[in-house]
């Protein structure tokens, strides 16, 4: 027997085994009469993804397709089952009664590989409960009092930066671009506690590096269709996330700020001051009495990376939206500035923390409770009364 024939003979073994094991994956929920949609063979439900469909577009219409025929729609990540749960009550349920039995969201994360992968949303079971437990004391309404004027300061350079945009240009100005600039820096200085100017400079490093955190991808579909399914295997393998020049990046630049402020006993009251106190500072056992060890670097780089995540897209347009809409209702628009005028003019002119807590109408307006400023991807996320999905 050839040694051709007997590497032939175990190709098509791997085939056929892998074949069987995505037709008994993919058969999931049919053999539970569960409402489900026929999945791509690779994909799942994500079918279309970042070819015809963005996220927003997959939830959206699979939701509009199943709400209705029960407390919860079947769905594949991938290749895996997943839940696409419709029913509030359910919601309710998973989320609060039943918390502990879904903490897993089933994402890949590899931080000993990859360590922006080790940030708060991708952890699973002890891991995130234990990251939790750390951050939480971080985002208390008296912590974010204290990062007001740092935001602020980059409100003051936003202004200045519009009117000489508005000088130069006339009165066309690419608000999409502005605003996400803005969060660049507003979470720049925050999260990572540098001054990025990317208000003054479009093409500023970390502008351009945050981009292409977001946007640019490691690997092809298919690699990340691997990871997402094969979750242990693709850890076994080394595989990341993370494109090698963004995870340097920001390793660098985390690593300079907080051996600056240690060195030279630096306190700025953001995000990054709290994160070196994790570091640095003893912290409690939790409550199963399991001791919480301090933030390593690794660890402090991932969470600001995750709050640079979080914050950039969806801070960015909302805004975009709600200045759109705002032009359209010159109503609305001249009620809005009245309130703004009105409460600064209480508090002496400055725009405290307090101040803005009393702008009501504004903040209204942001929620999408006046204006129609909520975009496709807010609509999805504002539907938890109605909408969610999780992993098995």
């Amino acid at each position: 027997m050839s040694l051709s024939f007997i590497l032939f003979t175990i190709v098509c073994g791997l085939l056929a085994y892998l074949l069987h094991v995505l037709k008994k994956k993919h058969s999931y929920w049919q053999s539970l009469d569960i409402p489900c949609e026929e999945p791509h063979f690779l994909f799942g439900s994500l079918w279309g993804m970042q070819t015809k469909r963005c996220f927003w577009e997959v939830w959206e219409q699979y939701y509009n397709r199943f709400k209705g025929s029960g407390p919860f729609a079947g769905f594949y990540w991938f290749i895996r089952p997943a839940v696409f749960v419709l029913d509030p009550e359910l919601i309710k349920n998973i989320l609060i009664k039943d918390f502990t039995k879904f903490t897993n969201r089933g994402f890949y994360h590899n931080e000993k590989d990859d360590p922006l992968t080790g940030q708060l949303f991708l952890l699973d079971g002890a891991k995130w409960k234990n990251m939790r437990t750390k951050l939480t004391p971080t985002f208390t309404s008296g912590k974010m009092k204290f990062m007001f004027p740092i935001v602020t300061k980059v409100g003051n350079e936003f202004i200045e930066v519009l009117d000489k945009m508005v000088e130069k240009d006339g009165s066309v100005v690419e608000v999409k671009d502005l605003m996400a600039r803005f969060t660049t820096d507003v979470i720049g200085t925050c999260a990572f506690g540098i001054e990025c100017s990317s208000l003054k400079d479009p093409n500023a490093e970390f502008r351009v590096m945050g981009k292409k955190f977001l946007v640019e991808l490691r690997h092809n579909r298919l690699v990340i269709a691997f990871m997402a399914t094969f979750v242990d295997l693709a850890r076994k393998l080394h595989l990341k996330q993370t494109p090698d020049d963004v995870e340097a990046f920001f390793m660098r630049i985390v690593r300079e700020t907080v051996e600056y402020r240690e060195k030279n006993n630096i306190r700025r009251n953001d995000f990054m001051d709290m994160l070196i106190d994790l570091k640095n500072k003893k912290l409690m056992k939790s409550e199963h009495g399991d001791d919480l060890t301090n933030l390593s670097l690794e660890q402090i780089t991932a969470q600001a990376s995750f709050f640079f995540n979080a914050g950039f897209e969806t801070s960015s347009t909302t805004m975009g939206f709600t200045l759109y809409e705002l032009a359209q209702n010159q109503e609305i628009q001249d009620r809005a500035r009245k309130e703004v005028l009105e409460k600064l003019e209480k508090y002496q002119g400055e725009l405290s923390y307090e101040c803005m807590k009393e702008m009501s109408y504004l903040e209204q307006i942001l929620s999408g409770k006046i204006l129609n400023t909520c975009f496709p991807l807010q609509r999805v996320f504002k539907v938890p009364k109605e909408f969610l999905w999780s992993f098995l």
